[in-house]
């Protein structure tokens, strides 16, 4: 049996250059699995995405993971390509986590997605991102996103784990 065990470093935690730097090179001198930064637009972590990038040329073996990422909001092949790119740059280490984002009115703001529409976006978005890190180019005409030949590149260093998160009954529903 394996175990793996990584390090969140949450999303009330600052951290400038040289402390996440340090932070990364520490946990994976020490054997830690994966580093795993938060989203939350309104605290002082920083962005997760930015983040682990950040930590990936710190590092040469900790995967690199969000807990979690709110997707709706973004642009399904915007995430696709921000994903596929930390991916290819730290040589297959990295791990997305999506979810529908807190109950908060700050952090919903932020996404301009009412809070009743954030489900569907999701299950709209997720099966979209797949396809643009898989497929040559895609064509999608749905509620919410609409792509004709959309290509996304670089493609991951090989088929991404995806990670869903949440703690509402749907979003439980979903992870599970």
């Amino acid at each position: 049996m394996k175990i793996r065990v990584g390090y969140g470093l949450g999303n009330l935690r600052s951290l400038d250059g040289a402390r996440l730097g340090s932070l990364a090179e520490a946990i994976e001198h020490h054997g830690f699995d994966s580093l795993w930064l938060s989203e939350r637009i309104s605290g002082p972590a920083p962005d997760p995405v930015l983040g682990l990038t950040f930590a990936a040329a710190r590092t040469s073996k900790i995967k690199l993971g969000t807990s979690v990422q709110v997707l709706p909001g973004r642009s399904p092949a915007r995430v696709a390509k921000a994903w596929a790119t930390l991916d290819a740059l730290s040589g297959g280490r990295a791990l997305p986590a999506f979810g529908l984002g807190i109950v908060h009115p700050v952090e919903q703001q932020a996404f301009g997605v009412e809070r009743k529409e954030r489900a569907a976006i999701f299950d709209e978005a997720l099966p979209l991102i797949r396809r643009l890190w898989t497929e040559d180019a895609v064509d999608h005409d749905g509620t919410y996103f609409h792509y004709d030949g959309m290509t996304v590149l670089p493609k991951p260093h090989k088929p991404l784990d995806v990670w869903l998160g949440g703690k509402a009954p749907g979003e439980l529903r979903r992870v599970g």
